[in-house]
């Protein structure tokens, strides 16, 4: 015997039924895709400010290594002056001992360094876009361009610099040098009877025309450190106020 059962008539779904479950599954995708772009920007904003927080780090790093960088350049500066007065002007036997003393602190490296830490990782990444304040961001790409040409005015420094040791190496005797002062990198002695190993004019002229040649460019060299002193110091009270270090 068969059984028949009843038959239910299928429900057929109103035009509108279809159209709030599809408003209903676009309002949770749309949701979801404004609470995954909200999260993306908080995490932007921490890692933004944790870069700023090791970039003032660097800053400040920087700003000491500049200015402990133009006190020697400084003293080498007026020492150089003095090394070209002393030559031009006629070198007396007497004055040959301060003229080994001269040529051994003018020799001196000078060479600022500059902490990349974070400039680094902000330039490989991209993460500058991070840094959503205009001001900031391009101060930042400022400071590194000046960074930059420091580091020109240092490589030219080197350059000129051997360029004279070249020359002074057939003046000067090294023999007449005493043992460096551990406690003082200024405190240089020279034995009294010291003579030059070649005292030819036309060679001393050609040292003290390269060491002014040094002086000249310490001089911008010094210059341009002053200015990005500043400008770090700047750069720093810009992202404390932005994102509330201090």
């Amino acid at each position: 015997m068969e059984v028949h059962h009843p038959h239910h008539p299928t429900h057929k779904k109103k035009w509108t039924e279809y159209l709030l479950e599809f408003l209903m599954l676009f309002l949770a995708v749309f949701l979801g895709f404004i609470a995954e772009n909200l999260r993306e920007i908080s995490v932007e904003k921490h890692r933004a400010k944790e870069y700023m927080h090791s970039l003032i780090e660097d800053l400040e790093a920087d700003t000491s290594n500049i200015q402990s960088t133009i006190s020697l350049a400084e003293v080498i500066k007026k020492q150089t002056e003095n090394l070209v007065e002393l030559i031009n002007n006629g070198l007396d036997k007497s004055e040959i001992a301060q003229l080994y003393r001269l040529n051994l602190i003018t020799g001196k490296v000078v060479q600022v360094s500059f902490e990349d830490r974070t400039s680094s990782q902000l330039k490989n990444s991209g993460s500058l876009r991070m840094v959503k304040n205009s001001t900031i961001a391009d101060s930042i790409r400022s400071y590194w361009e000046n960074t930059k040409i420091i580091e020109g005015i240092a490589d030219r420094y080197s350059e000129f610099s051997a360029k004279a040791s070249d020359v002074g190496v057939q003046i000067f005797n090294n023999k007449y040098y005493g043992q460096p002062d551990p406690a003082n990198r200024f405190m240089i002695t020279v034995d009294s009877s010291a003579t030059l190993a070649n005292s030819d004019p036309t060679l001393l002229i050609q040292f003290s025309n390269r060491k002014r040649i040094l002086g000249n460019i310490l001089f911008i060299y010094e210059s341009n450190m002053s200015e990005t002193k500043l400008q770090a110091a700047n750069l720093i009270s810009l992202i404390n106020n932005e994102y509330h270090f201090k």
